[in-house]
């Protein structure tokens, strides 16, 4: 919360954010049971996913990280560094809408390969707009990708109003509950899409064809 009141990070980040050992686990079996080679995230936090995530893929996986908040990133490259699987992790530093379109427009122009795997743990008032922009992109998805998004309320919240009474003072944000419930409802309304939640996850994958 010092950070944030110093300038030093865009967001008031809070060390609970940071993948737990359950989901860093969820995160390396999605990889594997997929045979995930190339992964998106957006919302990286310090990172701890996105190493589990490029710790579980092959030699030639690549995860593409998108983090808003460069002290998170710098923070967080100094122990990926110390894995022989960090050199697959690229993370873009900035908004993760800017970032998500321009990977759009590459996939478009069949400038790069489909991901396999996609996981969404952001600022919950860009939820539907990510989910919706990755479904909609020709050739930003591969066949059998799977869209994870977390659903845990307050995270990733940017702070909306500094309370001035009692103590201790703290920053307080929107709890998100409404854009969670908001996608929730969206996916199972979707008849090309089925859906699992679990973990605080929301899992995503295309409706097998029918005969």
């Amino acid at each position: 919360e010092r950070n944030y009141e110093q300038g030093i990070t865009k967001i008031n980040m809070r060390a609970e954010w940071s993948a737990s050992e359950e989901r860093v686990s969820t995160f390396r079996w999605l990889a594997f049971s997929n045979s995930a080679r190339r992964v998106l995230e957006i919302g990286s936090f310090c990172g701890a996913g996105a190493l589990a995530l490029a710790e579980a893929m092959p030699a030639d996986g690549e995860v593409r990280s998108l983090e808003l908040d460069p002290f998170a990133v710098e923070f967080g490259r100094r122990f990926q560094l110390k894995s022989r699987a960090g050199q697959k992790i690229t993370t873009t530093v900035g908004p993760a809408m800017s970032a998500l379109e321009n990977l759009a427009t590459e996939a478009k122009g069949h400038g790069a390969k489909p991901f396999d795997l996609v996981v969404i743990d952001a600022d919950k008032e860009g939820l539907q707009s990510y989910f919706d922009l990755l479904w909609s992109t020709p050739n930003l998805l591969s066949e059998r990708s799977v869209v994870c998004v977390d659903m845990t309320p307050f995270k990733g919240q940017p702070p909306t109003r500094y309370v001035k009474f009692g103590f201790p003072h703290r920053w307080q944000s929107n709890s998100g509950q409404a854009e969670i419930d908001a996608l929730r409802a969206a996916v199972q309304e979707r008849g090309d899409l089925r859906s699992f939640e679990f973990g605080g996850l929301l899992v995503v994958t295309r409706t097998e064809a029918q005969p």
